[in-house]
């Protein structure tokens, strides 16, 4: 290309810069401004080592969010922020670059380089807890609520490419709230089952393991299926199983194709406390504890354990009472869902507040350090430390 650098001129530039000649590396890279740059149809990111592996092994790196959301990248397992950081420095995007370490001892000679792109800024990707409300959001339009109100029902209905598209997580993160969420397939879209239906079905289910004397610790699939389809669709009744109870190893003395599962003692006395807990507002909390017991399976036993992130203990109350508060009524924000929780009660303790923030803990930040940073600490009754807000309560 005519007007391209001689050796002898990058010696003269060197010598009026005051370089030592013997300090050049053997090559010597010239950079040229081409009239056709595509700064505008070029973006740098700046990744993590994870995020290069999987672009170099072809893996899918996906930016979501709607246009009111602010862009995410998700991994098959990971779901990362994006935000854009100006740089005082101009930053040129070359097809190719050799670094000195690439240089070999040898003749002195000049290499063309032509930049292609000049940019101010570039992104950073940071590691994020997903946004996953928006799933909970979606699925509540249109819960299940049996195949007899299927014509019926209103609201939209998603598919899992619809809600890869909407929910700002990755596909594993995303399944695994729909598994936290009891949700199933149904006819191609992804539904929560209603409250009441689904204590409707898991009713069938204690109800048959009652009437044949079954232990709640081995129930034959294949035959609470065949037993109960008449009432409820057979992926349903197996989907409520595997929400509310374990499936067993096979044993050597099992039929070669029986199945068998055991009722989860902790998700099954959950569901009840919440049949009890959602039509009150608040509950007499010695009568609850009664109530509660009666209500379970016969061998089962209830625990207070079983109640975090559905409940809340009011013990400043005479008599003390309990009142249903889920982590999903809370916000997604950790500075909203702190403003919230103090609103909601002014101190607590962390065995109190831990159901609450759990979910916000991440590998740099834990339950500790969001506690420092949102809570003030003090000694309680009996010595037990109590949080209250930092801020003002909005």
């Amino acid at each position: 290309m005519a007007g391209n650098r001689t050796l002898e001129q990058v010696h003269t530039i060197a010598e009026l810069a005051k370089l030592d000649l013997s300090d050049l590396s053997p090559k010597c890279q010239c950079l040229y401004f081409g009239s056709d740059l595509n700064a505008a149809d070029m973006v740098l990111m700046e990744v993590e080592n994870s995020i290069l592996k999987s672009l170099e092994e072809g893996k899918s790196i996906i930016i979501r969010g709607e246009k009111s959301d602010s862009a995410v990248l998700c991994l098959d397992d990971k779901t990362y922020d994006i935000k854009e950081a100006e740089t005082s420095n101009t930053l040129l995007m070359l097809p190719d670059c050799s670094t000195p370490e690439s240089f070999e001892d040898g003749k002195k000679q000049i290499i063309n380089r032509y930049v292609t792109g000049v940019a101010k800024s570039y992104y950073e990707v940071k590691k994020m807890i997903p946004r996953l409300r928006k799933l909970r959001t979606l699925l509540e339009e249109c819960p299940y609520n049996g195949e007899m109100y299927e014509e019926d029902a209103e609201g939209n209905r998603y598919t899992m490419d619809h809600i890869l598209d909407t929910v700002q997580a990755s596909e594993t993160e995303t399944r695994e709230e729909l598994r936290k969420l009891r949700a199933c397939c149904v006819n191609g879209f992804w539904r929560m089952l209603h409250f009441d239906y689904e204590c409707q079905v898991l009713s069938h289910i204690l109800s048959l393991i009652e009437e044949n004397s079954w232990t709640f610790h081995k129930i034959p699939l294949r035959e609470t299926l065949s037993t109960l389809e008449n009432l409820e669709p057979r992926a349903i009744l197996e989907h409520c199983l595997d929400c509310f109870a374990d499936r067993l190893e096979r044993r050597e003395d099992d039929e070669e194709d029986e199945i068998f599962y055991c009722l989860n003692e902790d998700t099954v006395c959950q569901l009840f406390a919440e049949m009890l807990l959602r039509p009150a507002e608040k509950f007499n909390f010695a009568e609850f504890l009664l109530s509660w017991q009666q209500s379970v399976p016969e061998g089962m036993t209830t625990g207070l354990h079983q109640l975090q992130g559905v409940a809340l203990i009011d013990k400043s109350s005479k008599p003390e009472v309990i009142f249903h508060f889920p982590l999903s009524s809370t916000p997604e924000h950790e500075a909203d869902r702190f403003n919230f929780l103090f609103k909601t009660r002014e101190r607590w303790t962390q065995e109190e507040i831990h159901p609450y923030i759990g979910d916000l803990v991440t590998e740099k930040l834990s339950e500790g350090a969001l506690l420092m940073k949102y809570c003030r600490a003090s000694a309680g009754v009996n010595g037990i430390t109590v949080y209250n807000s930092k801020r003002p309560i909005k």
